[in-house]
């Protein structure tokens, strides 16, 4: 019987050929066998052994094939790592990608391994091999067979694991030109958006000089406001003094009159009239323009007047406001008026119906009225 030879990958050491040649020599003392039978016995098992050493050489060629892979990938993860590094962006779906790889290099690994452990069991198929051919050598062929039978698995386990290796092969080699594609776009989008950051940058720059601009107009309109709030104020106080001045001019001409107006308005008779400044007792004052002191039915009786060009309703409510501190000051009634050039239709209409206690005068009301009698 010829068992049939077939090149397979798996590998055996010589020490191992020679201690199967070695069981089966001795077997075959003790079994009645024709010297042709042992020479053709023989035959085969140096044809097996040739046919292991083949299987052993082509492992150790897919393992030399392995290792320039290996290399061959570290050196392009190499690359893909320094680019990653240089491109922080797109690190994390790189990353991602290269997870996947290394994934799919794991399960070539855990392959391999698989093809380690077959080789294993192969190995402990030929030591119980060895052992069933020391108790009978007709279990040798069996052995043989079921070996050969293993043999031609693992051949046929080794072709398509070099045929999935070559496909992981081109897949990884697209795979990496789709990784440099994919950097080569995200590296034009990186420089275009340095391009933008510049010009954003540029825009900015124009417009902080816009804003200090801005800034130094914000500064010089504040100044010029500045100044023109002082001028105001020095308006106002010019026109307050002219205002004053027309205000005690008119009192210097009503103040001639002052007796015989409160005599025939209040029916007092007067003892003190004069400007006055009232001090109280928190140290605060009011200044009186026209101060009257005065009796009538036997008590003592107050009278205040304020003089204006055009008098206002400001100005009555604080000649008002005035008269109701000097009642609570005198604990006695207080009576006020006011003496103006004119009267604006709307300050009448407010004394009238506000204040009708005020009593209202036309500055040339007292000339007609008293001149005569001074």
């Amino acid at each position: 019987m010829r068992v049939k030879r077939k090149e397979t990958r798996l590998k055996l050491s010589p020490e191992l050929i020679s201690e199967i040649e070695r069981l089966i020599d001795e077997r075959v003392k003790t079994v009645y066998l024709t010297r042709e039978d042992f020479n053709e016995l023989k035959e085969i098992v140096k044809e097996m052994g040739d046919s292991i050493l083949k299987l052993a050489e082509a492992q150790r060629k897919t393992e030399e094939r392995l290792e320039a892979f290996e290399r061959a990938t570290a050196e392009n993860f190499n690359k893909v790592w320094a680019a990653i590094d240089q491109l922080a962006e797109a690190q994390r779906k790189t990353e991602e990608r290269l997870n996947r790889l290394a994934e799919r290099v794991d399960q070539l690994a855990e392959r391999v391994d698989q093809l380690a452990e077959a080789q294993r069991k192969t190995e402990e198929r030929l030591e119980a091999f060895e052992r069933a051919t020391a108790e009978n050598f007709n279990k040798v062929w069996d052995a043989i067979n079921k070996l050969t039978e293993r043999v031609d698995q693992l051949a046929e386990a080794q072709r398509k694991t070099e045929e999935r290796l070559e496909a992981f092969e081109r897949a990884t080699a697209e795979n990496f030109n789709k990784v440099w594609d994919a950097i080569n776009k995200l590296t034009e989008r990186v420089d275009q958006l340095a391009e933008a950051q510049r010009r954003t940058e540029e825009r900015l720059n124009r417009l902080t000089e816009r804003v200090d601009q801005l800034a130094e107009a914000q500064r010089k309109t504040e100044e010029r406001l500045n100044q023109l709030i002082i001028e105001h104020q020095r308006t106002r106080e010019i026109l307050a003094g002219l205002s004053d001045t027309v205000g005690y001019g008119l009192e210097d001409k009503v103040m001639l009159y002052m007796r015989e107006f409160v005599k025939d308005e209040y029916g007092i008779e007067a003892d003190v009239i004069e400007r006055k400044n009232l001090i109280y007792p928190d140290g605060r004052y009011d200044e009186i323009n026209i101060y009257v002191e005065g009796r009538k039915n036997g008590e003592r009786v107050y009278v205040i007047g304020e003089c204006k060009s055009r008098p206002s309703k400001r100005e009555i409510d604080k000649l008002v406001e005035k008269r109701e501190r000097l009642r609570d000051y005198f604990k006695s009634d207080v009576h006020a008026f006011i003496v103006g050039y004119s009267f604006s239709p709307e300050v009448e209409i407010y004394l009238r119906e506000e204040h009708p206690d005020v009593k209202m005068f036309k500055s040339y009301e007292f000339e007609i009225r008293y001149g005569r009698k001074v």
